[in-house]
């Protein structure tokens, strides 16, 4: 862009530069020097009016892009189009495949949060059936240890031998006298019905007998080698499952059990994430407008493959210009300030001139084909209809120091 400079100087201004030269090419004294500079520095500043130019570009503008490479499903927009902030431009194919993994994703975070939230309210039935798991594994626990006990003696403790005892004396009673009619019998007709019954009771009564007296001399023995070891290994499955109980007691006594509400936690946190992660896919897929505005111009067309940053749909706000230049190098940069008052007219639109304000001066000058040029951006106090984009501009400064 070139520099349009308008430099309403004095004569002199002109005589004193003329000076200036005259007392470099000679030797001067400092002093001299240095009053010489305070006479020249604010009539550089105050040498007249300065033009340069800009060009008219939407205060809100957006150039919005895929952020992956994907095939063009549709284009609901075209150029001239009103959009809305949040309106749907363009899609890229794969849509409905997200979709449907948000909907997984939405699925299992219900299923999470449920699962932990039963983990919670539950937590005084798991409390209470910790607790009789626990009364139990320790009443089996006594048992095992009595019955091992037991085995280090005898085959029974002796309430059970003594009634193997009784029952032994009352079968040898009852013996005693079955034999007893029995031999009243004996000798009698073999076909007398009454000799019959003696023998049967008899033999009824020996037998009774014969399996008490087996029972109680049982029960009064030594147990064998595999009754111990049976009631050695129920002991120490009783013991397992008591100090099992224990932890498990430990675990929910004061609330739920931080480990399995732990795991319901991070269940729930890995849901959101997943959740988290299948919108973002849907969003990749979807352009959508960030602002209101105008469709200024779009390269997307169906079928196409977008490539990032190659494929784009500009939208901006037509209703608000401001200007920005690139036209100030570093030699007259110091001429203009962030609040100066300019008048801006457009080679486009005869006539038309507009009031505006330097807004923004970049602090940092570009390298532009050698020159150092600084980027200064104009507030229109004023807006007209007839502005359009990329218009070039000419932009007078009315006041300097």
């Amino acid at each position: 862009m070139k520099t349009k400079r308008l430099l309403i100087s004095s004569l002199t201004i002109f005589f004193f530069a003329f000076l200036l030269t005259a007392c470099q090419s000679t030797l001067a004294t400092p002093a001299q020097t240095e009053d010489l500079s305070k006479t020249l520095e604010p009539n550089r500043r105050s040498s007249g009016f300065l033009i340069f130019e800009g060009e008219a570009v939407p205060v809100r503008h957006v150039t919005l892009s895929f952020p992956i490479n994907g095939v063009v499903d549709d284009v609901l927009v075209k150029e001239g189009d009103t959009v809305k902030q949040g309106d749907l431009l363009a899609r890229l194919k794969g849509s409905e495949k997200q979709k449907a993994a948000i909907s997984a994703a939405e699925s299992e975070l219900l299923s999470a949060k449920k699962a932990l939230d039963d983990l919670n309210n539950n937590a005084n039935v798991a409390r209470a059936e910790a607790q009789l798991a626990m009364a139990n594994a320790k009443k089996a626990l006594d048992k095992a240890v009595e019955n091992r006990n037991y085995k280090n003696y005898k085959r029974a403790d002796q309430w059970y031998i003594d009634q193997a005892n009784a029952d032994y004396l009352i079968a040898l009673n009852d013996f005693n006298n079955a034999k007893t009619v029995w031999e009243n019998w004996e000798y009698k007709d073999e076909t007398d019905k009454n000799r019959a019954y003696a023998l049967q009771n008899f033999a009824a009564a020996r037998k009774k007998v014969e399996q008490a007296e087996a029972n109680y001399k049982y029960l009064l023995g030594s147990p064998k080698e595999v009754d111990v070891q049976i009631a050695e290994g129920e002991l120490v499955v009783a013991k397992a499952n008591y100090e099992k109980a224990q932890k498990d007691w430990e675990l929910v006594k004061n609330g739920p059990n931080k480990n399995d509400l732990d795991l319901a936690q991070e269940r729930v946190d890995n849901a959101l994430v997943q959740l988290e992660a299948a919108k973002t896919g849907l969003e990749d897929l979807e352009l959508k407008s960030t602002i209101d505005g105008t469709v200024v111009s779009s390269n997307l067309k169906t079928g196409q493959i977008s490539t990032i940053g190659a494929s784009s749909v500009v939208v901006a706000d037509l209703s608000e210009f401001q200007i920005e230049s690139n036209d100030l190098t570093e030699l007259n940069i110091y001429r203009v300030k962030e609040g100066d008052a300019v008048n801006i007219t457009f080679d486009g639109i005869p006539g038309l001139t507009l009031p505006g304000k330097i807004e923004r001066i970049k602090p940092l000058g570009e390298d532009n084909q050698g020159d150092i040029t600084y980027s200064v951006i104009i507030k229109l106090e004023k807006q007209d209809p007839a502005i359009k984009w990329r218009m070039t501009s000419s932009i007078t400064v009315e006041k300097q120091e």
